[in-house]
């Protein structure tokens, strides 16, 4: 048995279409589904901003310092006065330091986008790699601001 005959004696007509509606069917869901993806991202969104206010105020509560009074509301373009704002972090991780302990430290004092900073700063030689994730200050910053003599 070959041909047309043996596949409607074995069904294979009712097997070609129920693949069909099966495939078909999971393709609406799916596309229903991505038409439907900003009302399920609000809808988590809403559920962590409840969540999230709800933490904030019961840190309000308790008084913390907050490490990031000396930023400035915009942060200066000039890599050498960025430089100059990292200088109290340097001071607290030493002349040699690991990059991610650098990150650490500007992560939680409030330093907005410190990986593209410091990206900048290695481009520009301001930090030396040493190998094995340890870096070294390049630029006095101390010297810098009275260089002009």
């Amino acid at each position: 048995m070959y041909g047309f005959h043996a596949i409607s004696v074995h069904n294979g007509w009712a097997m070609s279409i129920a693949g069909a509606l099966i495939v078909f069917s999971g393709l609406v869901v799916l596309s229903t589904a991505i038409s439907q993806i900003h009302r399920i991202l609000l809808f988590f969104e809403n559920k962590y901003a409840s969540f999230r206010n709800n933490n904030q105020i019961q840190e309000n509560d308790a008084p913390e310092e907050q490490p990031d009074s000396s930023l400035p509301k915009e942060f200066p373009s000039d890599l050498n006065e960025i430089a100059l704002l990292y200088s109290p972090l340097l001071k607290e991780i030493g002349d040699t330091f690991y990059l991610s302990d650098l990150y650490k430290i500007a992560k939680e004092s409030n330093f907005p986008h410190p990986h593209i900073t410091f990206t900048a700063f290695r481009d520009a030689k301001i930090l030396t790699p040493h190998g094995e994730g340890v870096f070294s200050w390049n630029l006095p910053i101390e010297d810098k601001t009275t260089d002009n003599d």
